[in-house]
C-alpha cells in the first residue's frame, strides 16, 4: 500500500507542475521607475529616460491617493499657523474656584491637552510632502499599456 501512495503522490506533483507550467504568467513585468518632476501646476508632469519620456497627470500619469493626501496636508496653513496660537491662548486661561477663589487644576489639564494637540500637529506636518520641480519620484507601470502611477517622493539625494 505504501508504494501506491508514493506513486499517487508522484502523479499529483507531476499534474501540479504541469499546471503551473501551463499558466499564462505576465512576461512584461516592469520594475519601479525613478522619474524627475518637471512641472507641478496646473498638472504634474514627470520625465524619465533622461527626459526623453514625459508623463502628464490624468493622461499617462495617475497619482496615488495616499501621495495626494500627503501633499495636501496643511494646504490651508491652519495646521502650521493657527494651532500654536490657539493652544497658547488656551494655556493662558487661568481658572479659580468660584466658591473659594482657590486656583483650579484646569490650567494643568489644558496645558497637557495643548501639548498633545501640538504633538499630533507635528506628526501630521512630518508626513507632509512638498513636491518641487527637480524632485525625484517613484512611478510604477500599470497593467494598461502606457499608464503609470506616481507612488511617492524619493527623500534622499539621487545621483544622475
Amino acid at each position: 500500500m505504501g508504494a501506491d501512495n508514493a506513486e499517487e503522490q508522484k502523479d499529483f506533483f507531476k499534474i501540479l507542475a504541469d499546471n503551473f507550467k501551463g499558466c499564462e504568467n505576465p512576461t512584461d513585468l516592469k520594475s519601479a521607475i525613478l522619474a524627475r518632476v518637471e512641472q507641478i501646476s496646473p498638472l504634474v508632469i514627470v520625465s524619465y529616460a533622461d527626459g526623453k519620456i514625459m508623463l502628464t497627470e490624468n493622461d499617462e500619469l495617475l497619482i496615488s491617493e495616499f501621495f495626494r493626501l500627503r501633499c495636501n496636508i496643511d494646504k490651508t496653513g491652519v495646521l502650521s499657523s493657527s494651532v500654536p496660537s490657539d493652544t497658547d491662548s488656551a494655556e493662558a486661561i487661568s481658572e479659580t474656584h468660584s466658591y473659594t477663589d482657590a486656583p483650579c487644576n484646569m490650567p494643568d489639564a489644558v496645558s497637557y491637552l495643548a501639548g498633545a494637540i501640538l504633538k499630533v500637529r507635528d506628526e501630521l506636518l512630518a508626513l507632509k510632502c512638498d513636491l518641487k520641480i527637480g524632485d525625484h519620484v517613484v512611478i510604477v507601470s500599470l497593467e494598461q499599456k502606457d499608464r503609470y502611477l506616481l507612488v511617492d517622493k524619493v527623500l534622499n539625494e539621487v545621483q544622475e
